[in-house]
């Protein structure tokens, strides 16, 4: 239903979005004798028991960390396929980096500071937040240019690259079959804005080709030019396609073998996000929706199984454990969908501090017990149905549903006219878009007075549906009987 599928929108958007804060942190580095300090970004609600990946940057340039977690944060919430991730900036500047443009090396306080980011600014991010061994790096211009000297020089230190606008440096930067020393699995993405410099393109360009030219199929790797985009607002612009990029092997509809069962699939997409970023897949909508409905295609109940009991945690939400219910009702596991209804109403009932979407899953679960279970008993259903209907004053659909269930099984046929006229009069007030459509309506009220024998509204209501659709069938052949 329109209705439901605008809320399930709405609310998605909502709980995934996170708040987040920056934590400012220092250390006091024995390699360089002096305190280092570095910002924290962390999504608000991670689960700290999770490990998550790192991505890393140089307070450099056009990186800025709070903006970087925002547009994460919002890539997370609008559904895009991007890691969930830390993002942590160094304060440095360029003598302490130590990149020379000229040679393409590091100067004797640079290797220094590599030395320290690696041994000991890695190893305190680790112990104090959870990280896991996948770091990425985003950087621009100058400390896009200095990753390039990480990659080949240090290729453990990173497993994905965003570069920004890399500027071309001395011959020695020059990538090389060195860089193959990588035996993990590696992103490597470079991004020029279509206004910046030919040099820049050209740089990019040429790296890429390198990596190209003696990829083992270790590598993943690409080149963008960016539209509108100049090396000011080369951030702005391609944030986006850079966190794509690296986060494609967490992405639930990548790579699925089309010769396994939704559970074997599954195990083996959790084996590969396992390997790439050393984490676990979420347990969230986006990736158990994916893989539950793959067995519900392949009528695979088995797997379907399988796939709940490892993706029901405490921690899901009540719309998440009436999915459950709703996609087990599609394989005719009526038990354990009503076990997961029940386990809904009752959570959600719990809650005492509301937040919008508890109303909409009570009259799901509620309906879904009384047309999927008791479809049998009118009686037990309508018992159901009228406890869905306590929060019509959330939902109004509620009262087209009890008189469609009504009018359709023939019982209670004069409530069901009541309610039917009762969304009749709530319908004026509100989106057509996402409601019921009056011919629908005229439709039921047609029929309801058709079965309570008032030919007078009967017709009234069919006719109405039918100037909306004169090829209404039902209305047709109700007024035929008539």
């Amino acid at each position: 239903m329109k209705c439901r599928l605008v809320f399930l929108f709405s609310i998605l958007f909502s709980i995934s979005a996170f708040a987040q804060h920056e934590i400012r942190e220092k250390l006091y580095s024995r390699i360089l004798r002096d305190t280092v300090y570095y910002h924290v970004m962390v999504p608000e609600n991670r689960d700290t028991a999770e490990r998550l990946p790192v991505l890393y940057a140089m307070k450099y340039g056009m990186i800025d960390g709070p903006y970087i977690a925002s547009q994460l944060r919002y890539f997370r919430s609008a559904g895009y396929p991007v890691l969930n991730m830390l993002v942590v900036t160094v304060v440095a500047d360029m003598d302490r980096i130590g990149f020379v443009y000229n040679t393409g090396l590091l100067t004797a306080p640079g290797l220094q500071f590599l030395d320290c980011l690696k041994n000991e600014i890695f190893a305190d991010v680790q112990r104090k937040y959870n990280a896991s061994d996948f770091r990425a790096y985003v950087g621009h211009s100058y400390a896009a240019s200095y990753a390039n000297y990480i990659f080949q020089h240090e290729p453990d230190m990173f497993n994905g690259y965003i570069l920004l606008a890399p500027e071309k440096a001395g011959m020695d930067a020059a990538l090389d079959e060195k860089a193959i020393r990588n035996n993990r699995e590696t992103f490597y993405y470079a991004a020029v804005g279509e206004f910046d410099m030919e040099r820049r393109h050209a740089y990019a360009k040429e790296n890429c080709n390198k990596l190209t030219a003696f990829n083992k199929g270790r590598f993943f790797i690409k080149y963008d030019s960016i539209p509108r985009g100049d090396h000011s607002n080369i951030l702005t612009m391609a944030i986006q396609p850079g966190l794509e990029f690296i986060s494609q092997r967490y992405d639930p509809h990548a790579d699925i073998d089309p010769g396994k069962n939704a559970w074997e699939g599954f195990l083996r997409v959790a084996a590969r996000v396992e390997t790439a970023y050393g984490i676990r897949v979420e347990k969230n909508y986006r990736w158990y929706s994916r893989f539950a409905q793959l067995a519900i295609q392949q009528k695979d109940s088995v797997s379907l199984v399988k796939l709940l009991d490892y993706f029901n945690s405490d921690k899901l939400k009540g719309y998440d454990t009436r999915n459950f219910g709703d996609y087990c009702v599609q394989l005719g596991l009526l038990k354990r969908a009503e076990q997961y209804y029940r386990s809904t109403i009752q959570k959600t009932l719990a809650i005492k501090e509301r937040e919008g979407w508890e109303a909409f899953t009570l009259i799901d679960c509620y309906r879904a017990l009384a047309v999927n279970i008791e479809k049998n008993d009118h009686e037990k259903a309508w018992e159901y149905l009228q406890k869905a209907l306590q929060y019509g004053g959330k939902n109004v659909d509620i009262y087209f549903l009890v008189g469609t269930y009504a009018v359709d099984n023939a019982y209670n046929v004069q409530k069901g006219v009541e309610y039917l006229l009762q969304y009749l009069r709530l319908r004026k007030d509100i989106i057509d878009d996402i409601h019921w459509s009056y011919e629908k309506i005229y439709t039921k009220l047609g029929k309801g007075y058709y079965l309570l024998k008032d030919a007078v509204n009967a017709r009234l209501y069919l006719q109405k549906s039918l100037v909306i659709n004169p090829e209404n069938r039902e209305a047709k052949e109700l007024l035929v009987k008539l």
